[in-house]
């Protein structure tokens, strides 16, 4: 693939349509800065996707309409078309079998944009998916605009990242990842709405279970009342209750098919997308039968082109022979001809020497005359110039002085003008100085009595001040210590609010005691059979918590009950539930006496163990005669010493059984008596912490009062202080000034008689002045006179003799003009003469040589007579392969076209299961708001029934549905199961269908979730799948250009080391990728001390390491060579030529030498300013406008 023509209209400084064709090989595109070169390269880029302003260097997305210059107004629109050839189908899917592909970007100043491909609208994304895994995408390594070569060194490892993972072609898969992550994520939130479900069912399940046996008992007792209310009102009750019921229904059926629609999309998607794998191994196969298939049809071309290029040379050799006789004819008959025409060429010659011998004879008598006229010439040229110099002169220093006198006369005039004007301002600025002498006075006594003040100010806020201070210490002080109370309380409290949640949700606890714990379906527990765990009904010292979590361990969490019975419920009730296993004591049947005696003096650990009466007999089973040790020594000591049937523990927890056997270690730091133990502390130290929290804002807030009202004090003081301060400034100001103007007065004064008396000295200056220059000028106008006269004598001479040296020299320029005229003729006749001579020996030369030609062309006719029978033997053989491979290629594309066109169903339905779902989500919406409605109707009837007869009708309404109504019999019963009722409460009449109906969707529910979580693991799978891919072509590729970057760095460096490393290594698929370079006879710590110059060699031995590797279609380099020397220059442009065997390179350049280098040259200018114009030149000669 490679661009075969871009076409550019609109965009930037492009006005008019510009259709620019690539040819193969490397092509520049040249011109002076600001033509618009740069935005050819931007150009592409945008047609390709681009979406960021900033990397097509304007502002927004506008930028890149033409804007108008000139007398060209703004356009309002622009686009770009870019024109691929896929002759080797490497473009994806559906366009692998186009030879031509055509992508355009449209943008309107409206905003609005188009994409299309082959002049067929699609979106963004189809144009981003051609170019993948090409080396094109948007972080593309194959376009680098102009200034950024040196920025990829600096960039950031993550960045060099995507620039490898674009080489080894895992983009697509990183999409593919991210989109079903994306998937991923949406149906685990659709599993956790189903879970929250799930729990709120359940929760409804477990409320509506125990109001289903109360509303059974009271049915039992209400029968009777449910006659006695209106019965218009009791049957608009039912009515409304009925709809409710049926609205309720139709809401848990609509919110059910919600589910069933979320779980059948996820399921859906993950099979969407092992579709797009399963679509993507597919194409791979028919772009390896297409590369199959293309590699014979190129082979059958090349034969064809080889059996059609020999018939040509088999045409040319033949009339190449007939070409050689008719050569020999000519070359006989010219050879007759030359002979001839020499013979008269030496006649001539022998002619124009005599007349050379005349011309030479003639030039030296008007030589000799020339010379004489000369000499006089020179001497009458002098005596002028000396003339003329001393009448220039005087005319110079008449009109000087004849200035000087104007001038002079001038300047007394405005002397005198002056010397009146200065002597009227003297007058005026003495009366001033007296004015403001007295005004500076009168100011200075106010500015004394506002200064007193001031002070007095002054000295008030100081003292208030101080005690603010005081105040503002102390109130500092006791906030530190409120915010020290506050974070112990908060502390404390958390702490006991994250201990009581444990103990509520007994963590810690085996799965078979939770369960028992916190059932509500079991009826030992519901009726207080269930006592509670061994840890709940013992306490124990501190000191020896570790002794009796060592020995009881596990039998802490044994649970207490009534008798064995109960045990027994609770059994089977596990089993039922699955949930793990249990230990039950029965407190009534348990028989836990022990001897009551230490061991050897040792007292025993159930003495120091507080428990009630009613449980003393079950502390007495579990710990029996077990001794308390003080250390494990005397406990082994204790045991030995002593018959060996007694167990004995420290208060550490170390442990020496009956038996012999030594339990001990470190226990953990919270046990379930310690963690019970805490709680109970804390509860204590919030209840004292809360009452110190208390005292402590008592007290900063009296401070805080204080602080008020010392601040107003303060406030109103600082604004007196303020205002007397700004009357004092302003005086301050007014003094000021009145003091500047008094010394600019007296300054001014003093300054103006200085003035005068220099104006009546200058004044007499200038008289005397005048006088003298008046004689002066009358000397020089007689002076002139006499010089002009004798000069006009010397110009009449001078004119006079020049004419006669012009026709002397005139005459001596045509003879040596005629004697040069037959000394070349005489030269061209020689020359004519050693030209035949030449030819006749060339012509020679050439009958033997074409002779010899002669014969080779009838032995190549022969040879390609025989060439051309092989030939078209292979020929045959060849098209019956290229048949096959057709064949295969196009049952591929057939099965691929068919599987996505299935694939293509399964969105659609997707879609359609979507558009289902929002229409779903609808309907329950407008379900709860008729719910709504019927709510509060049913409030209304309430409330009547309330204010009529003071009764809740949605308690008794079923009692007037009744047929055989008495008033007087009712109301005797109703008084008796009035006080029936009471007993009961609030009763749910609705809930046992309510728990069947949530059992059933409870069931149902369960199953959705079921398949989400299937869903989930399938797309599970396929993320696996895709990473281990990307693992490996990422893995791959990285060694390669690491090992590439290794051998071209010190190509362009000539010498030192370069290579890649992963900041990561143990997590490969995320790591960034950091280039590390050692240039020659230098240590780089990083890469900000290599110079612009070695940055962008750096870039440069990267980008080709990677082109090596992986060769995308082609590379647009925008002044890359910009930053380097001649030397780098030229091993860059040796490399380029390396990269032009894979790709089609583009490049704009300022550079001669890179220009040397290339195939096609294309130059910007602007004949109209603003406005940017193409001429392309090919290195064979063409020039195109």
């Amino acid at each position: 693939m490679r661009i075969k023509r871009l076409s550019i209209m609109g965009f930037k400084s492009f006005k008019d349509k510009v259709d620019i064709p690539f040819p193969a090989g490397i092509s520049a595109v040249v011109g002076p800065n600001g033509c618009g070169k740069s935005n050819i390269a931007d150009a592409i880029r945008w047609a390709m996707g681009e979406q960021s302003a900033r990397q097509l260097r304007g502002r927004s997305m506008e930028d890149v309409i033409f804007s108008g210059a000139g007398e060209f107004k703004p356009l309002g629109m622009a686009e770009v078309s870019l024109v691929f050839e896929n002759g080797n189908g490497s473009l994806p899917g559906e366009f692998a079998g186009e030879e031509e592909v055509s992508v355009t970007r449209r943008l309107y100043r409206s905003g609005e944009s188009e994409y299309m491909l082959n002049n067929v609208p699609c979106r963004l994304k189809d144009v981003q998916e051609i170019f993948m895994d090409t080396g094109l995408g948007n972080k593309s390594y194959s376009i680098i605009s102009q200034g950024r070569i040196g920025s990829i060194v600096e960039q950031k490892p993550e960045e060099t990242r995507l620039m490898i993972e674009e080489a080894a072609g895992i983009t697509r898969f990183k999409k593919k990842e991210a989109e079903a992550r994306r998937k991923l994520e949406l149906t685990r939130e659709n599993l956790n709405r189903v879970e929250d479900i799930l729990s709120e069912v359940q929760t409804q399940m477990r409320s509506l279970k125990r109001q289903a046996g109360k509303a059974i008992r009271y049915k039992e007792i209400g029968s009777e009342i449910r006659r006695l209310e209106l019965v218009l009102n009791a049957n608009m009750y039912n009515d409304l209750i009925n709809a409710s019921g049926e609205n309720r229904k139709s809401a848990d059926s609509l919110i059910e098919n919600e589910v069933t629609l979320t779980t059948t999309i996820s399921v859906l998607q993950g099979r969407i997308e092992s579709m797009n794998l399963e679509l993507d191994d597919k194409d791979q196969v028919i772009s390896g039968l297409n590369n199959t298939y293309l590699s014979l049809k190129e082979e059958f071309a090349k034969k064809e082109s080889a059996l059609e290029s020999m018939s040509k040379e088999k045409e040319m050799q033949a009339g190449l022979e007939e070409r050689h006789n008719r050569e020999i004819e000519d070359i006989r008959r010219r050879l007759v001809t030359l002979g001839e025409e020499k013979a008269l060429l030496q006649e001539k010659i022998i002619r124009l020497r005599e007349d050379a011998r005349t011309c030479q004879e003639e030039i030296s008598v008007i030589e000799g005359r020339m010379k004489g006229r000369k000499e006089l010439l020179t001497e009458i040229k002098e005596e002028y110039e000396v003339t003329r110099t001393r009448v220039n002169t005087g005319v110079s220093k008449e009109a000087g002085l004849s200035k000087e006198l104007d001038y002079l006369n001038k300047r007394i005039l405005e002397i005198t003008d002056r010397k009146a004007r200065i002597e009227g301002e003297k007058n005026e600025l003495d009366a001033n100085i007296q004015t403001l002498m007295e005004t500076s006075t009168k100011k200075g006594e106010l500015r004394e009595e506002l200064s007193r003040k001031l002070n007095d100010i002054g000295n008030d806020i100081r003292e208030r001040e101080e005690r603010t201070n005081e105040l503002d210490a102390i109130r500092k002080s006791s906030e530190n210590e409120l915010k020290t109370i506050e974070n112990e309380y908060n502390t404390v409290k958390t702490r006991l609010a994250g201990l009581k949640s444990l103990n509520e949700n007994y963590e810690g606890y085996q799965v078979g005691v939770r369960t028992i714990m916190k059932a509500n379906d079991l009826s030992a527990k519901n009726e207080g059979r269930v006592l509670g765990l061994v840890a709940d009904v013992i306490k124990v010292d501190s000191r020896y918590e570790q002794a009796v979590e060592a020995v009881l361990s596990d039998r802490l969490q044994y649970i207490l009950v009534e008798n064995q019975e109960d045990g027994k419920e609770a059994v089977r009730y596990l089993k039922d539930k699955a949930r793990g296993r249990g230990s039950f004591i029965s407190v009534s049947d348990i028989n836990g006496n022990g001897n009551g005696h230490g061991h050897n003096g040792y007292p025993l650990l159930k003495d120091v163990v507080n428990v009630t009466d009613k449980y003393k007999p079950v502390v007495n089973m579990l710990m029996g005669d077990i001794a308390l040790a003080e250390n494990l020594d005397q406990a082994v000591d204790a045991w030995r010493s002593n018959g060996r049937n007694t167990t004995l523990v420290t208060p550490d927890g170390d442990l020496v059984d009956r038996h012999g056997i030594i339990s001990g270690g470190k226990l953990g730091a919270h046990g379930l008596l310690a963690r019970k133990r805490e709680i109970t502390e804390l509860e204590e130290k919030v209840t004292e912490l809360a009452k110190k929290v208390s005292e402590a804002k008592e007290r900063l807030e009296g401070i805080q009062l204080q602080q008020e009202e010392l601040k107003v004090a303060l406030s109103r003081l600082r604004e007196e202080k303020s205002k007397c301060q700004d009357q004092l400034n302003e005086l301050d100001k007014v003094i000021f000034q009145l003091s500047n103007k008094l010394d600019q007065f007296e300054r001014l004064s003093e300054r103006l008689a200085k003035e005068l008396e220099e104006r009546l000295h200058e004044e007499a200056k200038h008289t005397e002045a005048i006088d003298r220059n008046k004689n002066e000028l009358i000397q020089c106008g007689e002076k002139r006179q006499r010089e002009e006269e004798f000069l006009l004598q010397k110009k009449r001479e001078l004119d006079e003799c020049e004419r006669e040296f012009d026709e002397i020299r005139e005459e001596l320029e045509a003879a040596k003009m005629k004697f040069r005229v037959s000394v070349e003729e005489g030269k061209g006749l020689n020359r004519e003469i050693e030209r035949i001579d030449n030819y006749h020996e060339e012509a020679q030369n050439r009958l033997d040589k074409i002779a010899e030609d002669i014969k080779e062309c009838q032995a190549k006719q022969r040879s390609f007579i025989e060439r051309e029978d092989v030939l078209r033997e292979n020929i045959s053989k060849y098209y019956e392969k290229l048949r096959d491979a057709k064949e295969m290629v196009d049952n591929a594309q057939q099965e691929r076209n068919l599987f996505h066109v299935d694939m293509r169903e399964n969105e659609k339905r997707l879609e359609g299961i979507r558009e289902e779902l929002d229409l779903l989500k609808e309907k329950i919406s407008i379900t709860r708001m008729e719910q709504s409605k019927i709510d509060v109707r049913m409030e209304n009837l309430v409330e009547q029934a309330r204010e009529k007869a003071n009764l809740n009708l949605s308690e008794i309404y079923m009692d007037y549905l009744d047929e055989d109504y008495n008033e007087q019999t009712v109301r005797e019963l109703l008084d008796h199961q009035k006080e029936q009722r009471e007993k009961l409460g609030e009763v749910n009449l609705m809930a046992i269908q309510e728990h069947e109906a949530q059992s059933e969707r409870y069931e149902f529910i369960l199953k959705q979730k079921e398949d989400l979580v299937t869903s989930i693991e399938s797309i599970m799978q396929a993320i696996r799948k895709i990473n281990r891919t990307c693992l490996e072509r990422f893995t791959t590729t990285f060694a390669e250009i690491n090992e590439q970057l290794k051998n071209v760095f010190p190509i362009l460096f000539n010498g030192g080391q370069a290579w890649m490393t992963l900041t990561d290594e143990a997590n490969p698929l995320e790591s960034g990728v950091l280039v590390e370079v050692r240039p020659p006879g230098k240590k780089v710590s990083h890469m900000g001390l290599l110079s612009g110059g070695e940055k962008a060699l750096v870039a440069m031995a990267l980008l080709f390491a990677i082109y090596l590797i992986k060769p995308s279609p082609f590379c647009l380099l925008d002044e890359v060579d910009a930053p380097l020397d001649e030397a780098n220059v030229d091993r860059f442009n040796d490399l380029l030529k390396e990269i032009r065997k894979y790709s089609q390179v583009l490049m704009i350049t300022h550079n001669r030498r890179s220009m040397e280098i290339v195939d096609s040259l294309f130059g910007v200018t602007m004949e109209n300013a603003g406005v940017s114009k193409m001429v392309a030149v090919n290195l064979n000669g063409n020039i195109n406008n």
